[in-house]
């Protein structure tokens, strides 16, 4: 009997051993006023905190943890949660510095974030836990907190709230044998079949309507058969969608095809939208072109279609790719990087080709008209993306301007508004000669010009200026209205000729520097004998 007390009496001093270290470490564990953890909106680690997600998602929460001791303390992470559904970020340990550091370690500020698996099932108060291991590098004491999550999934992948329902959306209350999948399936394919023939036969019309009506039967019928083809293919791949989701089906199948049906819709609507906006900008500038005040130039059609394109080439392969669950940032950041040396390389080229936009688009000359550049005079003949074509007043040469040049000069459109033009012709005569009968002769040119406007009101008559003394002669200035600037030089050549004539008739000589030359025969005595002699012969 003793023999067996004493037997008993040894096993619990054994337990009692092997339990003190374990008393001996809670009961010098890190005390909770030793540290403090907090989270905005968020009670603390008291309590379970609800998060809602999307399949694929995530949420990022800033946990505080701050030292309140005067040790050091080494901070730990681990998420536990059931399965791979939910998981949470691996985070690294950390160190605070004591209570009161200088350089502000004792205060440690941690994003975490929670993200739910791109394929899975809703649902309500999935528990996840985020165990904070708070350990004293001074004794290698230690304590353990926890930040509860209730975490809510609500999936776009969930077929079950479509199933045998009527376009995935009306529920399916008929008596049997109609209560099945397979009659909401039917019967939304044949509402799909309907729509689709509706919006094509619309899409059609508005499309014919923007057409010029020079178009050919083949640029019609290749309109037609794109937004037949479009409509069809991408209501086919909606319905597939939607077909899958009515009757079932295990949701990573269900996925895929979601992925490969957004897909085809997404590449068969920028195929309508580029043949449709490729109709209407064709029609918009062709309509624009044929009035005279146009203020939108036919030549920015290739700008238009290319700037269409790719715009809906580029948004359609990114949102494809985020179909995909790919990440855009490195490749925005990659083509930022690529665009800015591009931009750099090329400034003179970039500057030629949006100045040639912003003439094409601001339009301050057409072709044929005369303007004035650097006090220079031009007639346009071709405004283009990179450089614009002139014409001399003669039209005996073509002048070829980068656009950036002409956009950053001064320009005089002497026949944009009014034909009309105010000529000024001056007229160098003898100051010997009668200065009022000459201005008499000027008017009188001028009266009998054709190119001369008098019947206009709203025009000043032609008149005579004297304008200074050059030596001896004076300057005399004919200022007249004159139908079209493009007559300008034949006008000046036909007053100054008729102003020869009229001088001439009246008997009013007009000085002007002459040369004698006198052909001799002999020379003369003088000149013979002051010619050099000969040396004598030997």
């Amino acid at each position: 009997m003793r023999g067996r007390f004493a037997a008993v009496a040894l096993v619990i001093v054994m337990l009692a051993i092997c339990f003190v270290p374990v008393c001996s470490d809670d009961s010098d564990a890190v005390a909770s006023d030793e540290y403090k953890i907090s989270m905005p909106g968020w009670s603390g680690t008291k309590g379970r905190n609800p998060v809602t997600l999307e399949n694929g998602g995530s949420h990022t929460f800033t946990i505080y943890i701050q030292n309140l001791s005067s040790s050091v303390l080494d901070v730990a992470f681990n998420t536990v949660a059931p399965g791979k559904m939910i998981h949470g970020d691996n985070l690294t340990n950390l160190t605070l510095a004591p209570a009161g550091d200088k350089s502000g370690n004792d205060l440690l500020k941690q994003e975490y974030t929670l993200a739910a698996a791109d394929v899975m099932p809703s649902i309500d108060n999935f528990p996840v836990n985020l165990v904070i291991r708070i350990t004293d590098l001074t004794d290698d004491t230690y304590t353990l907190e926890t930040i509860e999550f209730d975490v809510s999934v609500a999936s776009s992948y969930d077929i079950s709230v479509s199933q045998n329902k009527f376009l995935g959306i009306f529920d399916n209350n008929l008596p049997a044998p109609f209560n099945t999948p397979i009659v909401p399936f039917l019967v939304t394919l044949l509402v799909y079949i309907v729509a689709a023939l509706v919006i094509m036969k619309v899409l059609i019309i508005i499309a014919t309507r923007f057409m010029k009506d020079n178009s050919s039967d083949r640029e019609r019928k290749v309109m037609r058969m794109t937004i037949r083809s479009g409509v069809f293919f991408a209501a086919a791949a909606l319905f597939v969608d939607v077909g899958i989701r009515i009757i079932g089906t295990e949701l990573g199948i269900y996925h895929t095809v979601h992925n490969i049906m957004l897909t085809i819709i997404t590449v068969m609507v920028a195929l309508i939208i580029w043949q449709i906006y490729s109709v209407i900008i064709d029609y918009l500038l062709w309509k624009l072109g044929q009035e005279e005040e146009s203020f939108i130039d036919p030549t920015l059609l290739p700008i238009f279609s290319v700037v269409g394109k790719i715009v809906l080439c580029v948004g359609s392969v990114a949102f494809i790719l985020h179909i995909y669950g790919m990440d855009l940032s490195g490749i925005l950041l990659s083509a930022g990087i690529v665009t800015l040396g591009i931009s750099l390389g090329a400034q003179s080229v970039l500057s030629q080709f949006f100045s040639g936009i912003v003439l094409l688009l601001t339009r301050p000359f057409n072709r044929g008209e005369y303007v004035e550049m650097n006090g220079r005079t031009f007639i346009v003949k071709r405004v283009k993306l990179m450089y614009t074509e002139f014409y001399g007043v003669e039209k005996d040469r073509v002048v070829t301007m980068p656009n950036n040049a002409v956009v950053a000069s001064t320009i005089i459109n002497m026949s944009k508004y009014d034909k009309a033009y105010r000529m000024y012709i001056d007229f160098e005569i003898p100051a010997s000669l009668d200065v009022k009968k000459v201005e008499e002769f000027l008017l009188q040119l001028a009266e009998e010009s054709v190119y001369v406007m008098h019947d206009d009101a709203k025009y000043r008559r032609p008149r005579v200026k004297f304008m200074d003394f050059k030596g001896q002669s004076v300057q005399l200035r004919l200022d007249a209205t004159i139908r079209n600037f493009e007559d300008l030089p034949e006008i000046q050549s036909e007053m100054k000729r008729g102003l020869f004539v009229k001088l001439a008739e009246a008997g009013m000589e007009a000085s002007y520097s002459k040369l004698k030359v006198s052909v001799k025969d002999k020379p003369d005595v003088q000149e013979a004998s002051e010619a050099p002699k000969s040396a004598p012969s030997e």
